[in-house]
């Protein structure tokens, strides 16, 4: 079953199920390496951020980027 990204729990591994958005967003989530297939790492949330790594980068993104993206858990 998949959830947004947002409401991933951490430290714990999801895997990329989809994405809601269309257009730029989407492109520069894809452009981060947030595709279907690929394993996420939620390091931690703070401040309305989730801490996430993807292969050997993190990034910060905001919860309500974070929603657009399905993940289910891996």
């Amino acid at each position: 079953m998949s959830v947004p990204l947002a409401d991933a729990d951490g430290p714990s591994t999801w895997v990329v199920e989809g994405m809601r958005s269309r257009g730029d967003l989407r492109r520069e989530l894809e452009a981060l390496g947030l595709v279907p297939g690929t394993k996420v790492l939620v390091v931690r949330r703070f401040r309305g951020h989730l801490l996430v790594e993807v292969e050997e980068a993190r990034y910060a993104l905001g919860d309500e980027v974070a929603r657009d993206v399905l993940v289910r858990r891996g």
